[in-house]
């Protein structure tokens, strides 16, 4: 029986012999003894109750002690992303919070791309001075961070834009570029190398070989910020939307998760239903089909990140 319980019995019963006539001493003594007797118990179990609670308290403030954090930092992941184009990370921790922001830099075979002049819409471009594989002209000659390059097409119709030398001849020594796109890929520092020349207007267009007022291109280099990629109207999020909730979710819930888990579910989001992926339990908010992609660069960043205990 609960002790407690007990005690309020012993007492009654106490109190009801007392008010009786004709209690023997002795039992009214003895009830009374187990009375103090019980109550010692329950004064005994009330300072173990506080000291227990003590104790928890004591131990999650050692548990709260050991909590890993991340040091205030900047770190940035990059990789070939979407089939095309050159992906980005960036993740800058501020007083332990995080901004995890994600971009996308077209490659050059895009930023090349032109219309040929036409008498209803003239350009610069022409036969002259570009190189047409099937439907889509290029510009036959570009500068890369003051290098210069000259388009060409594979036997298999894949434009390449290799370096060449002063009087337009492609260079063909060690250490000489012959595909500008396969090395910007080739590693972190040459993507990154490749946005800085993007930020710096280092892409430029040249109208020919000796042309001393080249193109440069300083505008939709990049997804972030664009809004003629893939706009949002009607029920589409568009890139930005979903790019947005993305960092979100990163930044909410971090990257330590295996892509298996991820799943896609119906969904009501901000009142659009949609198609959206979930993580575990957790819907997203993203709808685009290359959400992993993205998800595995970020967590390329995430494992940059130094930790430390708060």
């Amino acid at each position: 029986m609960n002790k407690k319980l007990l005690l309020v019995l012993v007492l009654s019963l106490v109190l009801t012999l007392a008010g009786c006539s004709g209690v023997d001493q002795e039992e009214f003594d003895t009830l009374t003894a187990e009375k103090d007797a019980l109550q010692g118990e329950v004064d005994t179990l009330t300072a173990d109750k506080v000291a227990l609670e003590g104790e928890k308290t004591a131990l999650q403030t050692e548990l709260d002690g050991k909590m890993v954090g991340y040091t205030d930092q900047s770190v940035e992941a990059y990789g070939f992303t979407h089939g095309g184009y050159v992906g980005q990370v960036t993740i800058v921790v501020t007083d332990g919070v995080l901004d995890v922001e994600i971009n996308e830099a077209f490659l050059p075979h895009t930023l090349a791309e032109v219309d040929l002049s036409t008498v209803e819409n003239p350009t610069d471009w022409d036969e002259t001075n570009t190189l047409t594989i099937g439907s889509k002209s290029y510009v036959l000659y570009i500068m890369y961070n003051d290098a210069m390059f000259k388009a060409t097409a594979t036997d298999a119709g894949v434009l390449v834009y290799s370096e060449v030398d002063e009087t337009g001849a492609f260079k063909t020594s060690r250490g000489d570029v012959t595909n500008l796109e396969m090395t910007i890929l080739k590693n972190d520092t040459n993507m990154k190398e490749y946005y800085d020349v993007l930020t710096d207007g280092g892409f430029k267009l040249q109208k020919s070989m000796n042309d001393t007022t080249p193109m440069v291109v300083s505008e939709n280099q990049f997804k972030d910020g664009n809004p003629n990629y893939w706009p949002a109207g009607g029920d589409r999020l568009g890139w930005q939307v979903n790019i947005d909730a993305l960092e979100a979710f990163l930044e909410e819930n971090g990257a330590a998760y295996d892509t298996l888990a991820f799943t896609t579910v119906t969904a009501t989001v901000n009142g659009v239903e949609d198609t959206y992926w979930q993580v575990v339990d957790t819907v997203a908010g993203a709808t685009n089909s290359d959400f992993q992609d993205y998800f595995q660069l970020a967590q390329a960043a995430f494992g940059q990140l130094e930790t430390q205990v708060k």
